[in-house]
């Protein structure tokens, strides 16, 4: 049987992800910060790792590393290859960078299914089912070096080594899930936390199948699947692992990071959210999920699809429903991670799903094309009329991609930071002359931008970019206190405080400075004054 010619196809994948990356290319080419907090976190741990403290926790003194270091890492050494400022780089590198996402996802889609159905979900994943979502709302290629986002292509991956190791059987394949799943772990928790939940229902049914028929034996070959999928998982999550598990745990203190809900999936928006899904590629995203539960065969793929869609989505209702019901019962459910990030792997699925949709839809279209005009399409004008039906929807919604959230609001915030020059030259000032390990006190506002990127330590840092595994309301309370001594000399519980946090420097709006009282105990002094802010070198006497 001759080989098929897939060129069309490839060619045609290319000639999209070409016409997104001009577009993400267009938004952050000419950016020296980026607007999310996100961005500034990863600056932090891109300066801890160039300075020699891999492993630390860049914002508070003495503690670990708690957030996946595959973006900072990777961002690291974009910084030392390019020799760009470390800020520039994390705001324009996601436009290259990020493009292994839609590639490794088209590449998967080929293996799983075939160059047709991996086109025509590629055209939902890069164009049409973000929407107006933010990138990190929902799996698509952006611009932006968000975690989840950046990571995704690792998911991906994860479900076609777990396809090939259940459909064969082959222990190899399990080794190398593990490994995948691993190497996941460094990138977000949010892959790994849907892939155990997969395998456990997976393989949970095939041992519960074999106690049933008392095959024992097989029962032992499951087990040692799991193990074989376990130990590459614990030695490649190793760098993670062993700060989060061997240090804290995984002991989360601040639970309030679990259940945050940012932007469009706050609870109060949720009919805003479903507002926001209601598309044509969804209705063609649904057609292809009955295409699909009524023909796809293929038993393993069939019950692995089938995980992902229940594992999302289930998730996502149970993590979204959480904080209400500990609020009703007083009681903490258990957390796994935030349900947006259920929601961006759900999204996912919708794509391919679209993919089945539109191929079906365009099956007919030829039937009735070769009805009218009395004449079948040879299967080499087939292909290529479905290629150009692709490029044509592509092109066709080219406009309302273009103006999309992450092209337009984004890029807008982030070109309105830069205009922040008072608080660029408190962060530029800070990474020239303060040293890393100095502990600053600063008021909340300030923790994030322009204190956060610079690494160097804190009291306290904004909620949801605190240490999750150190108490928030402690630190927050403490700092709350010791600003406010720093002005009213009150409260006196304040003063064995700031050797306790061993405080070196004070940051302050101009507006609270001027009601600065130097302490009894300490000297200070101004080491740098502009229009907005006052920083001093605060010295505790012994």
């Amino acid at each position: 049987m001759p080989k098929k010619d897939n060129t069309r196809y490839i060619v045609a994948c290319i000639i999209m992800l070409l016409a997104a990356f001009i577009q993400c290319y267009k938004t952050v080419h000419d950016l020296h910060w980026a607007s999310e907090p996100d961005f500034d976190r990863d600056i932090a741990y891109i300066r801890a790792t160039l300075s020699g403290h891999y492993g630390q926790d860049p914002s508070m003194l003495g503690q670990y590393m708690w957030y996946n270091p595959i973006i900072f890492l990777s961002e690291t050494l974009f910084v030392k290859l390019s020799g760009w400022p470390i800020n520039v780089v994390v705001a324009r590198c996601g436009a290259f960078l990020n493009l292994i996402n839609p590639i490794v996802f088209f590449i998967v889609l080929v293996k799983l299914f075939d160059y047709k159905t991996a086109l025509a979900s590629l055209l939902c994943f890069i164009f049409l089912i973000a929407g107006n979502l933010p990138c990190w709302g929902a799996a698509t290629y952006s611009p932006w070096m968000v975690s989840d986002t950046a990571t995704q292509w690792l998911f991906y991956l994860s479900i076609l080594c777990c396809y090939k190791a259940f459909d064969s059987q082959k222990t190899g394949w399990f080794v190398v899930l593990g490994a995948v799943m691993g190497i996941a772990f460094l990138g977000h928790s949010a892959p790994v936390f849907i892939m155990v939940m997969i395998l456990i229902i997976m393989q949970g049914q095939k041992v519960l199948r074999a106690l049933q028929n008392k095959q024992y034996n097989l029962v032992g070959t499951y087990f040692l699947q799991g193990a074989a999928t376990v130990i590459p998982f614990i030695i490649f999550a190793f760098p993670m692992l062993y700060y989060v598990y061997g240090k804290y745990h995984l002991h989360f203190v601040n639970r309030i990071i679990l259940e945050c809900a940012p932007g469009i999936f706050a609870r109060k928006e949720t009919f805003t959210l479903l507002k926001l899904n209601v598309t044509f590629s969804l209705i063609i995203s649904i057609i292809g999920f009955i295409w699909f539960y009524r023909n796809f065969k293929n038993p393993v793929l069939r019950k692995l699809i089938w995980c992902w869609l229940g594992v999302t989505l289930l998730m996502y209702v149970y993590e979204s429903a959480v904080p209400t019901v500990d609020k009703m019962i007083h009681h903490n459910l258990p957390d796994t991670i935030p349900a947006f990030h259920y929601f961006f792997y759900f999204k996912a699925l919708q794509s391919i799903f679209f993919g089945f949709g539109f191929i079906y839809l365009f099956n007919l279209l030829i039937q009735w094309l070769s009805k009218q005009s009395k004449k079948e399409f040879s299967p080499r004008s087939a292909n290529n009329f479905f290629v150009f039906a692709v490029l044509l929807y592509m092109l066709v919604y080219l406009p309302i991609y273009c103006n999309r959230w992450d092209f337009s609001d984004l890029r807008q915030e982030a070109l309105n930071k830069e205009k922040e020059t008072d608080k660029i030259d408190v962060y530029n000032y800070i990474v020239k002359n303060v040293p890393l390990d100095n502990v600053l006190l600063c008021p909340h506002g300030l923790s994030l931008f322009p204190v956060m990127p610079t690494g160097i330590k804190m009291v306290s840092v904004e909620t949801y970019f605190s240490n999750p595994y150190v108490s928030y309301d402690q630190r927050e309370a403490d700092r709350v206190k010791m600003l406010n001594f720093l002005t009213s000399s009150t409260p006196d519980t304040a003063k064995n405080m700031f050797s306790a946090y061993k405080v070196g420097d004070v940051l302050l709006a101009n507006a609270d400075y001027k009601y600065y009282k130097q302490p009894s105990f300490a000297s200070s002094s101004v080491i740098f004054k502009n229009n907005s802010f006052t920083l001093l070198s605060f010295d505790i006497r012994k």
